[in-house]
């Protein structure tokens, strides 16, 4: 018999936003130190305007881990980091030529995350 792990929602929203949040912060750090770190790579993939797009991945990712682990403005965040894994995921596939394994599993894993916390909340166990 399975048991009802509907009382265990708060609990699994929390875990997910420590984790999903921790990754973004430690990810987003090194990128708001160097905001334009990513320009040339960005300019390489021949994206438009990579200074710009340089600094963006690094606000969404820095400011964006926060206000998932915090709870505060998750959603918004969530699709904002959803959009960038989205985004690594293709340019990982398509131009690195990356396979499953070591490639861009990692970025749907956390795509699918991001998604599940956009969906569902915060729970109760946020600031806001």
């Amino acid at each position: 018999m399975f048991i009802d792990l509907y009382g265990y929602q708060n609990l699994i929203l929390f875990i997910a936003r420590v984790v999903l949040g921790i990754t973004f912060i430690k990810h987003g750090w090194p990128k708001i130190k160097q905001p334009l770190g990513m320009k040339t790579w960005l300019a390489e993939m021949r994206f438009p305007v990579p200074a710009a797009l340089s600094v963006i991945v690094a606000l969404v990712e820095f400011f964006g881990g926060w206000a998932v682990l915090t709870g505060v403005y998750l959603q918004e965040a969530a699709v904002l980091i959803a959009a960038d894994m989205v985004v690594a995921t293709f340019v990982k596939r398509f131009n690195l030529k990356k396979n499953w394994v070591d490639g861009f599993e990692l970025d749907l894993a956390l795509l699918a995350l991001a998604l599940m916390l956009a969906l569902y909340g915060a729970g109760d166990w946020a600031l806001l």
